[in-house]
């Protein structure tokens, strides 16, 4: 009797250490799959984040009496899926340089499916939270809309677009304490780069 008890409990023991292995694999795949980076690098002693490719800036906000700026993006080709990721506030020796938007070029373009029409994306649009210890670069697909400013400047989406990218710029400098200059940046990096 006594040995089948013995068998009874090393086999439970056996059971639990599994499942208790399978939930926390599964928590880790979860929590990675939720991150909104792809990429951590470092260079000349710089943390370089690099985002996963989201369509738009969905919302953003300053949170818990001004500890955080939660930014919010819908994924990619998909429209149910966001990402969000924090800006905290500076730690000492570190500055907030400013906001840049750019591209970068793809080695291997890829084919992005929508509305019953094929893309070729060749670039990555980006803007980048830039700080003196590091950055963050987001890549946002909807940039390359507001770069047609000739085909698209009249179109909903279009203003929309400009103008909330304008109020998340606002916000951001405003929550770092740093003043904007002029229009701002989008409005500069617009009229450089517009497609004709």
């Amino acid at each position: 009797m006594n040995d089948l008890l013995e068998k009874l409990k090393a086999r439970k023991k056996e059971i639990i250490s599994k499942k208790e292995a399978e939930y926390n694999n599964n928590i880790n795949k979860g929590t990675k799959e939720r991150t909104a980076f792809f990429r951590i690098e470092e260079i000349d002693n710089k943390k370089i984040y690099y985002t996963k490719i989201f369509k738009y800036l969905v919302k953003f906000r300053i949170a818990n009496k001004d500890n955080k700026l939660s930014l919010t993006f819908q994924k990619l080709n998909n429209k149910k899926n966001y990402y969000l990721f924090n800006l905290f506030p500076l730690k000492e020796g570190n500055k907030f340089l400013g906001i840049k938007y750019g591209w970068d070029k793809l080695e291997k373009p890829f084919f992005l499916r929508q509305n019953n029409k094929s893309y070729v994306i060749k670039k990555l649009y980006y803007l980048e939270f830039k700080f003196s210890k590091g950055s963050i670069k987001c890549y946002v697909q909807s940039l390359r809309t507001l770069l047609r400013k000739k085909d698209k400047e009249s179109t909903k989406y279009y203003k929309f677009n400009l103008e909330h990218i304008k109020r998340m710029e606002n916000t951001v400098y405003e929550f770092y304490s740093k003043k904007l200059k002029n229009k701002g940046v989008i409005y500069k990096w617009i009229e450089k780069n517009q497609i004709l």
